[in-house]
């Protein structure tokens, strides 16, 4: 039985999936949409493709497609006055423009006045594991007394599986500071504990830790289709409760992109869901933990499915702008990497440099040593709004919000209110949302 709930599990990550506003779901696949005819969608059990108006629809999950590579020196991401994110090429930037060749529609001239920020990549990260690529180098769990139906993980189509209580870990040697990402996909509700910074390969019953072998401090980021919370597990002492929070978000869906971000510096751990800050921690005490692996425990709630995970060193730097636009601020604000700030405003980019008008002069800031560009709000125009509009997520992270033209299986015709017209390939986007809120 369970082995057919991982094979149909397994099979959701490819089909799309329609979320009504009653809450229903219906997986198959989006042949189009248009204004005047609607959405259509195929499933394998209609002869024909379906219907629906999108006043019916909240959502539209398009599967997961690989994120676009982000090693060039020029690559950022850039925050629009409306909330939407770009990434590309930067190309250049002066007092009335800024333009990106963007890697999902090519070049785009967007007014600097609908630019809230600019924030580039950096360098790519220095990998520490891709995969799972199968169970080699992976340690299953033993079972633990009291724990019933105890499985283990399998590795099916690229990706471990499991529909029971199960625990795999390996030591992948997490650096000080770490990224890790990974596709989850669920039926039901689903409950995983992930083992950070652990020396034990073998799960361990937190009721009672002087009874296992020696380990040393770990940290223990329970998620489930509710919430989140962050353990720090010692031997011999009692378990500290770093945080938790509640996440309404998965409870509307079956499947995130999961998001880990630790810092020894920092001491902090931060959760990202879908390219968005779910909870960020910060150890009071400082960072406890002190192994270099990783553990997966399915927790014995529903099929669970793990897929794309990437390990890489972290520079620190978020992967989302959290801080809002501030209104009426005069002077663009250069964050650096090192955490200073140069005031001023930005004249031009060029030659990889940001030239900046300063109180001191003009000063020349490299691309590389800046964390973010945030541009004056006084001179800012908020993004108009039109009838019907849609917001699309980019894979890897990104949306932007845009009048639909035609959505067809081969291009996406829009019109932006940031940047006009333009011709985008479906598999650029992972997700779409109905009114959208400003």
């Amino acid at each position: 039985m369970w082995l057919l709930a991982l094979s149909t599990l397994n099979a959701l990550a490819a089909p799309h999936a329609l979320l009504f506003r009653n809450g229903d779901l219906l997986t198959g696949q989006l042949e189009s949409i248009t204004p005047t005819n609607g959405l259509r969608w195929r499933h394998a059990d209609a002869p024909a493709a379906m219907q629906f108006t999108p006043g019916t629809v909240t959502e539209v999950h398009l599967g997961a497609q690989p994120a676009p590579p982000t090693d060039s020196p020029n690559f950022c991401f850039v925050r629009l006055t409306n909330g939407d994110e770009l990434s590309g090429n930067l190309t250049s930037l002066n007092d009335h423009e800024l333009v990106l060749d963007t890697w999902f529609a090519g070049p785009l001239t967007l007014p600097r006045a609908r630019v809230a920020s600019l924030r580039p990549a950096g360098g790519a990260p220095r990998a520490i594991f891709a995969g799972p690529d199968g169970l080699d180098g992976w340690t299953h769990g033993k079972g633990l007394p009291g724990v019933a139906n105890a499985g283990d993980w399998h590795f099916l189509n690229g990706a471990f599986v499991a529909a029971q209580s199960a625990s795999i870990a390996r030591d992948v040697k997490l650096p000080p500071e770490s990224s890790m990402e990974f596709d989850l996909a669920w039926r039901g509700t689903f409950a995983l504990a992930i083992a950070l910074y652990t020396d034990s390969l073998q799960p361990v019953r937190l009721a009672d830790t002087a009874k296992e072998p020696p380990f040393c401090p770990f940290y223990s980021l329970q998620v489930n289709s509710y919430s989140t919370q962050v353990l720090l597990v010692r031997q011999n002492e009692p378990i500290r409760q770093i945080g938790m929070a509640i996440i309404p978000t998965l409870q509307q869906t079956n499947q995130a992109r999961i998001a880990i971000k630790s810092s020894r510096e920092q001491k902090s751990l931060t959760l990202l869901i879908n390219g968005v800050v779910a909870k960020q921690w910060v150890d009071p005490e400082g960072f406890a933990a002190r192994g270099t692996g990783i553990r997966f425990v399915h927790q014995g709630q529903g099929p669970l499915r793990l897929a794309n995970l990437r390990i890489t060193e972290w520079d620190g730097r978020l992967d989302e702008h959290v801080a809002p636009l501030v209104a009426n601020v005069k002077d663009d604000v250069a964050r650096l990497v090192n955490r200073d700030s140069v005031v001023g405003r930005v004249l031009e980019w060029k030659a990889g440099k940001f030239r900046l008008a300063s109180a001191n002069g003009p000063i020349d800031v490299p691309i590389e040593r800046i964390a973010q560009l945030d541009l004056a709000t006084e001179r800012s125009q908020p993004a108009p709004r039109q009838p019907g509009e849609i917001r699309a997520y980019f894979v890897g992270r990104g949306s932007l919000t845009f009048a639909l033209e035609s959505w067809t299986e081969k291009s996406v015709r829009v019109n932006s209110t940031s940047f006009g017209k333009a011709e985008i390939a479906p598999r650029a986007f992972s997700r779409i949302v109905f009114q959208p809120q400003p």
